[in-house]
């Protein structure tokens, strides 16, 4: 798989756990055409990048528990004072 498709994926992962509408592990995985272990394994490398996310049985969905989003691009360096 290329970077940017898997960057992409990272991207969609984001933005239906920001808004809580993940639906359970295999509905979450289905809704982005991925088996279940490749879901598993896209949120253990996001985990591992800091992303604090959980899973709530009771709404059954993911959720970040700080507000936190994915960033993927590129900004300009501040520049240091002299």
């Amino acid at each position: 798989m290329s970077v940017i498709k898997y960057l992409g994926r990272l991207e969609q992962i984001d933005a239906l756990i920001s808004r809580k509408a993940t639906g359970t592990p295999d509905e979450f995985a289905d809704r982005l055409n991925l088996c279940r272990s490749a879901l598993m394994h896209c949120i253990k490398e996001m985990k591992e990048l800091g992303a604090p996310i959980a899973y709530c049985k009771q709404q059954q969905s993911y959720y970040y528990k700080e507000n936190k989003r994915l960033f993927i691009g590129f900004v300009a360096p501040t520049t240091a004072p002299r």
